[in-house]
């Protein structure tokens, strides 16, 4: 799908899931080819606050995108580490 597809889907994904469950996943646009998909995935997990969704253009060669929900869980920061922050 393109970017504005993609994007619109994922609108509609967030409008339609509940709070707790955005506080557990991102839902991320990603380039549709594999290669291009896990550089993305993996430079984002590293560093999810420097990303926006038009981030993933910069990835991908053919501009065909697609949705990937995944855990926070399995990214490098965490619900404590945010914690401490917010109540420093």
């Amino acid at each position: 799908m393109t970017f504005n597809e993609a994007l619109r889907s994922k609108k509609k994904f967030i409008t339609n899931s509940s709070n707790f469950m955005q506080t557990m996943y991102h839902c991320l646009i990603i380039p549709t080819i594999e290669e291009e998909a896990v550089k993305y995935i993996t430079d984002f997990k590293n560093s999810p606050s420097s990303f926006v969704d038009e981030s993933c253009k910069l990835y991908s060669s053919n501009s065909d995108f697609k949705l990937r929900v995944i855990p926070i869980k399995d990214f490098k920061h965490s619900h404590e580490r945010v914690m401490v922050k917010i109540s420093e």
